[in-house]
């Protein structure tokens, strides 16, 4: 035996599974895969026909027929039947004229025909080309040969048969795959959810030069469509919209915001991502709008977001699936409802088009199966971007509930002030006539001033409902805030106990030691605040713990000098400058406990975030304008990024991960806000460009 040589990578007959149905788990995906194979191709039609799908016999099947350019006997051999193969990488743009980009590159989604039946025929043929080459391929061949217990059976021992047959129109071209013996029953509405799916393979953002679509046949469900027909524009009928772009010559992206103020959508510009640039379309349907979309396409869903490659969609995610464990949810969506199940945005809310392209975003690379993206740090990062446009539309449905007057209130209050000014009028009038006239009119100036009454009744009623219902809104806010309350407080005893362990351990096994002297001082000074933080966060558990919270009025210079002041030690060991301007006289009713955790967690971050900072400067500006009190906490930290301003207040979502944030502070801080009816937001700093100022408003009138 040669003690020295070579050794080659050989494949297991099996190996035709692995990459076939074990690895595409899903028949529209395979469908899908095949389809883009007819684009790739410079097809502009592609029929897929079922051949009695919905039944177990003998000549069941499913041919794809495009009208592409085909494949010649060396295609067939060199590419199509070569695993891996890198001939659309290396050319990745199709013949001209159409010169398309193509879609597919692994060179295994061939493969996908294993997943949908047990015999493959390939019938191809090029322009001018005097025969169609045909290809014949049976899987359960290589089952057999892959169950046979004998010597190892490789994958590309197995022999497959082909033969010219000679045409009698020389210009046919195209590729016909014939698929028999089908593994699975299709039933009509697997059939009509192809289509649907079909519908949407071309972004309908992006116009092609040359025409792609697919007709699907299906004549024993009666089926005879091309999937255009089931194309669905709504973007007219949405609440509202949002529209992003990027330019790489400026080297910006756009990113969404919604302005509270002005309840306008707006878009900003921050530098583009890792990830490269995208654009974006995204329609946010209310509940009025999707009634109406219902009723304009009943058998439709609004299905949240796709994501396009230069100008075809990626991967078909199941999204479509009735059942809901079979939804795929990759850009985690539905997963946000859980947070905050009122205020955020679910996919069946949404429609949203995000476009990318292989040039420019390189790292965003198709899952093998197709049902997801290879988890790169751009693609992680490319699907945080996206939700932080989503969360835009957070900010609006919140914006939406939290409109103080309706518009029938509205409607209600000024029928009622035009009655009361008539009925002014007719008494005017009548004092001023005659008696005869005086005589009619006063039937008239009773019913009004009868109506008047009642309108006004009906606007105290409603009153008194808006004050009950904001009321109960209001318990429900700070019941549904203690398990958040659990999360905080939670959170905040983990992290002192972790520091005060490490730092204990420090003692255990150092102490004493005069040459590390200044260490035990600095550590026993941090154990104290750590266990200041404990103490407060135990008072808090144990307040929270009562059944009433109570609003009572609150001197706010004093509640909050006494929050900062109790971080003088804290801010002079860190260098920090400590600034407020706080107007005398200031009384709010509210909770004073929310503010511990308002003040508490604004600054702590504001330390994190003054850390690499040359000039420290924390600041509270605080004063009354006309009926609310607006509080601003600036510091002269690394600030937050534009695009994320209101991500911050998510929960989980922190931009200090690597000092220990834990992403809950922000999002205490704005159930608080919320529960004392303000609102509270990222604006420019006072110390731009560095820096971070948090904005609050509250009403001095509940």
């Amino acid at each position: 035996m040669n003690e020295n040589g070579t050794l080659k990578w050989r494949f297991d007959v099996s190996a035709f599974r692995l990459i076939g149905r074990d690895l595409i788990t899903d028949r529209i995906t395979a469908l899908f895969e095949l389809v883009k194979n007819c684009y790739d191709a410079n097809a502009t039609e592609v029929t897929i026909r079922f051949n009695h799908a919905g039944e177990t016999s003998a000549d069941n099947g499913i041919i794809i027929e495009d009208n592409g350019f085909g494949m010649s006997f060396e295609d067939v051999r060199d590419k199509w039947m070569v695993i891996g193969t890198s001939s659309k990488r290396r050319n990745p743009v199709s013949a001209p004229p159409f010169s398309r980009r193509c879609v597919g590159e692994k060179g295994i989604g061939r493969f996908a025909v294993d997943k949908l039946g047990e015999y493959l025929e390939i019938s191809t043929k090029q322009v001018k080309s005097p025969n169609w080459l045909s290809v014949n391929i049976n899987w359960n061949q290589y089952q057999k040969r892959s169950e046979e217990e004998q010597d190892i059976q490789l994958f590309t021992e197995i022999e497959n048969s082909y033969s010219q047959i000679p045409t009698p129109n020389i210009d046919d071209h195209g590729t016909v795959l014939s698929i028999k013996g089908l593994h699975d029953i299709w039933e009509k509405k697997d059939i009509i959810r192809l289509l649907r799916e079909s519908s949407r393979i071309v972004s309908p953002y992006i116009q092609l030069r040359y025409p792609f679509r697919v007709h699907v046949i299906a004549e024993e469900f009666g089926l005879d469509a091309w999937a255009d027909e089931f194309k669905v524009e709504a973007s007219d009928m949405a609440t509202i919209s949002g529209e992003i772009h990027y330019d790489t010559q400026n080297n910006t992206q756009e990113t969404l915001l919604f302005n509270s103020e002005t309840g306008r959508m707006e878009v900003q510009k921050t530098p583009i991502k890792s990830f490269g640039g995208v654009s974006m379309q995204l329609y946010f349907f209310d509940k009025n709008a999707r009634a109406a979309f219902r009723k304009k396409f009943p058998s439709e869903e609004i299905d949240g977001i796709k994501i396009y490659r230069d100008g075809i969609i990626t991967t078909p995610f199941a999204e479509r699936e009735e059942e809901s464990d079979k939804k795929r949810d990759i850009l985690g969506i539905d997963k946000r409802l859980w947070q905050d199940l009122f205020n955020k945005v679910g996919t069946r809310e949404i429609i949203g088009i995000v476009n990318i392209t292989k040039d420019g975003n390189p790292k965003i690379i198709d899952a093998t199966n197709r049902q997801d993206f290879t988890d790169t740090p751009e693609y992680r990062e490319l699907k945080e971007f996206i939700l932080l446009q989503v969360s835009a539309f957070d900010d609006y449905k919140v914006y939406q509930r939290n409109k103080k007057q309706s518009p029938v209130a509205e409607k209600m209050d000024d029928a009622g002030k035009a009655l009361s000014d008539l009925s002014k009028a007719l008494e005017n009038t009548i004092q001023q006539s005659t008696p005869q006239v005086a005589a009619q009119l006063t039937p008239l100036r009773e019913s009004v001033s009868q109506v008047a009454k009642n309108i006004e009744k009906a606007i105290k009623v409603q009153s008194e409902e808006d004050s009950e219902r904001e009321r109960h809104e209001s318990m429900y806010l700070r019941i549904m805030s203690r398990q958040e309350d659990a999360i905080n407080i939670t959170h905040a005893v983990k992290t002192s106990m972790g520091k005060i362990h490490r730092q204990a351990g420090f003692f255990k096994d150092r102490f004493p030691n005069k040459e590390l002297d200044d260490y035990f001082e600095l550590y026993a000074k941090q154990i104290f605040y750590e266990m200041t933080q404990l103490d407060r966060a135990t008072d808090e558990l144990f307040d929270y713990s009562k059944t009433n919270l109570p609003f009572t009025d609150v001197n706010m210079k004093q509640l909050i000098e006494y929050l900062l002041n109790s971080y003088l030690e804290r801010f002079t060991e860190e260098g920090i400058t400590l600034e407020m301007r706080i107007e005398d006289n200031l009384i709010l009713n509210c909770n004073e406990m929310f503010f511990y955790d308002i003040v508490q967690n604004i600054t702590d971050n504001a330390i994190k975030a003054m850390k690499g900072s040359d000039t420290k400067i924390y600041r509270c500006t605080m004063k009354a304008l006309s009926d609310k009190l607006v509080i601003d906490f600036s510091d002269s930290g690394c600030g937050i990024p534009v695009e994320k301003r209101e991500w911050v207040f998510g929960i989980y979502n922190t931009t200090t991960a690597d000092q220990g944030g834990g992403g809950i502070g922000l999002y205490a801080v704005r159930l608080r806000v919320n529960a004392l009816r303000g609102s509270v937001r990222v604006i420019d700093s006072e110390f731009a460009p560095l820096g971070t100022t948090i904005h609050i408003e509250l009403p001095f009138k509940r």
